[in-house]
């Protein structure tokens, strides 16, 4: 062992100029360090990617059985599932303008970007797509049987549709109206 003047003698020459092999054994364990991060911004972004395409899916089910409007399944399915690609493409967004020139950088890897984006649309409308062909179909067999009563009881006429009846309700308000003040007309101050 060393004594303790020693100790501090070495200790103050090594601090002063650092070993070779010291600082290749930082710069690795740095370099580790960056690539670990990286690694992990990677496997997070891959689990929030697929977290979101199978909760697109399970959210456009889920919706339906609710009885919520199939626009509104549809526009929640696509915002779930383009998320990744929206985060994805916005982090490496930059605009940048001068008074000479302007230029838009879409990151490092742009196509992983676009590839999250199609990838999240092609997962969105398979997951409502049937979901949308069962609401049309149950809407045409409503129809259908709707039309069968009719032709069954005879009942080929119906009321028009709700903007007309309005229409007519209005015209026959201005005629009573009309009629009313050709009846009894206005007295005149006296």
């Amino acid at each position: 062992m060393y004594p303790n003047d020693q100790l501090e003698e070495l200790l103050d020459n090594q601090e002063s100029l650092p070993n070779e092999d010291t600082l290749r054994y930082l710069q690795h364990i740095e370099n580790r360090l960056y690539e670990d991060i990286t690694a992990r911004k990677r496997i997070d972004s891959g689990i929030l990617f697929l977290a979101c395409q199978i909760g697109s899916c399970s959210l456009s089910w889920l919706l339906f059985e609710l009885r919520v409007t199939l626009v509104i399944i549809q526009v929640f399915a696509a915002c779930v599932a383009l998320i990744p690609g929206l985060i994805h493409i916005g982090d490496g967004f930059n605009f940048e303008a001068s008074s000479e020139n302007w230029r838009i950088h879409f990151g490092d890897k742009p196509l992983i970007g676009i590839a999250k984006l199609l990838i999240g649309g092609a997962v969105s409308f398979s997951g409502t797509s049937r979901i949308t062909k069962e609401v049309i179909l149950t809407h045409d067999t409503i129809a259908e049987t709707y039309k069968e009563i009719r032709a069954k009881n005879g009942l080929t006429w119906q009321l028009p549709s709700m903007n007309i009846s309005l229409l007519i309700a209005l015209i026959f308000m201005a005629v009573v109206i009309y009629f009313k003040s050709l009846c009894n007309p206005n007295v005149q101050d006296k």
